[in-house]
């Protein structure tokens, strides 16, 4: 049986958008960072880790029942890839078959790019990694296998070296998957594109 990890990273401070994204609510009341743990569920991780450190208490004073494991990030000002780095070591990604990498403020996207993805890294097990493609643009989330993970988490984070993305594109063992979603590729960093997006969210 695969095992795949979810890793949601959610330890900024959101400066542009006034406040941690985690926080931002929809109009049923659910947050995004419970929207983001439903899709990844429901694609196909068997378990959820989230990243946070800033307002890491009001993030998780929010979410009493949220069906994740809380990881604590106390150099989140040093940079995304020290969450990741700590997302992979405190889910012990390594021991699994790869983990699904989200940063919480890429919204929208659907439980089926999950399962696009574990299904490509089932069918490749040689894969490092696993990156959604919309019209020719790489966005995310990401599936990194257990091997690159343990790469990952063995760098020095204050190499400039040490940024997936960098780290990706010199890995030859990575395949591009075409997809229809747009939201692989968008971000929401402002309140006008929180806006936006919530007014067309269906789910």
């Amino acid at each position: 049986m695969h095992t795949f990890i979810g890793i949601i990273l959610a330890a900024g401070a959101g400066s542009r958008m006034g406040g941690p994204k985690a926080l931002l609510r929809f109009d049923d009341g659910a947050t995004l960072l419970e929207r983001q743990c439903g899709m990844l569920l429901e694609g196909g991780c068997s378990r959820i880790g989230v990243v946070i450190g800033a307002a890491a208490p009001e993030i998780r004073l929010a979410h009493p029942a949220i069906p994740a494991r809380w990881l604590l990030n106390e150099l989140w000002e040093q940079g995304q890839f020290t969450s990741l780095q700590i997302g992979i070591k405190g889910m012990h990604a390594t021991e699994s078959d790869g983990a699904v990498v989200l940063p919480v403020d890429v919204a929208g996207v659907s439980d089926a790019i999950i399962s696009a993805l574990i299904d490509a890294a089932i069918c490749n097990p040689h894969l490092d990694a696993i990156i959604p493609e919309y019209n020719g643009r790489g966005g995310h989330p990401v599936l990194l296998s257990s091997r690159f993970c343990e790469l990952l988490a063995g760098l020095d984070p204050s190499d400039e070296r040490s940024r997936l993305d960098v780290q990706m594109a010199a890995n030859k063992n990575t395949l591009r998957v075409p997809v229809g979603d747009p939201h692989v590729v968008k971000n929401i960093n402002t309140p006008d594109e929180w806006e936006s997006y919530r007014k067309t969210a269906h789910r």
